[in-house]
């Protein structure tokens, strides 16, 4: 990743999710966001991070680890923040973008700009989502209400996951994925010909590249994933 970061034309726009990367749930470690930032910093890039799943990691405070890093940096930056799933409200597509830039003159030029392109794209959107949003994070009461509700969330995909490990043991596989991957969608590394067996042999649903919804577990079907993959697995040694 890096050297594909360094082998771009310079400068370039580096899109980077912050937490739960979707589709693979693979995310970097605070030692490789610090050489993301030097890689950034020494190739003059500008860095687009993405926080589309705040609090579904590790917690509100910890998944933004990353932002704060940059912003700690001096450099300038993009951030887009989604609260669609953080609020439950995807069907309104409710968000942020922030542009973080040191210097105050090429700050009023870049807002500007943003005004420029609000105009143009949508102009006065609807509110509804907006005003939800911030009902819900200007109240006190409300607001550790939802903090509490998006802990439950996590908690419970972190159960599915672990549920999912341990389910795979009693099959005799390893669906260690499942760990050390975090949010609520994981590879499997399964091939499209063998997401085409979940689904044709054992109703089990995921797209081609191997991705999986792992919030869309529950604990009375955690059995039945895991032998379905088990079997998956099974018949890729038989195929080998």
């Amino acid at each position: 990743m890096l050297e594909d970061m360094r082998a771009l034309p310079q400068p370039s726009l580096v899109l980077l999710q912050v937490c739960c990367h979707n589709p693979t749930g693979l995310d970097l470690s605070p030692e490789e966001w610090k050489l993301v930032l030097e890689t950034v910093a020494a190739c003059g890039h500008l860095a687009f991070l993405d926080m589309a799943y705040q609090g579904f990691a590790e917690g509100l405070w910890e998944d933004a680890a990353p932002v704060r890093l940059f912003a700690s940096s001096g450099l300038p930056f993009l951030l887009s923040v989604s609260l669609s799933k953080g609020l439950s409200l995807y069907g309104e597509r409710v968000g942020t973008l922030h542009v973080v830039e040191p210097v105050s003159r090429e700050a009023t030029a870049v807002l500007s700009v943003l005004k420029q392109a609000a105009r143009a794209l949508y102009s006065n959107p609807p509110a509804h989502g907006a005003k939800i949003a911030a009902e819900v994070l200007g109240d006190e009461e409300l607001r550790i209400r939802w903090m509490g509700e998006v802990t439950e969330m996590r908690k419970r995909v972190q159960a599915m996951r672990q549920g999912l490990y341990e389910a795979g043991k009693s099959f005799g596989v390893d669906l260690g994925f499942a760990l050390k991957q975090r949010g609520i969608f994981s590879f499997t590394g399964f091939s499209p010909e063998e997401m085409e067996c979940l689904r044709v042999h054992h109703a089990v649903y995921g797209i081609d590249n191997g991705r999986i919804a792992m919030a869309g577990l529950t604990e009375p079907v955690l059995q039945h994933v895991a032998g379905a993959f088990a079997d998956v697995l099974n018949r890729r040694v038989n195929w080998l």
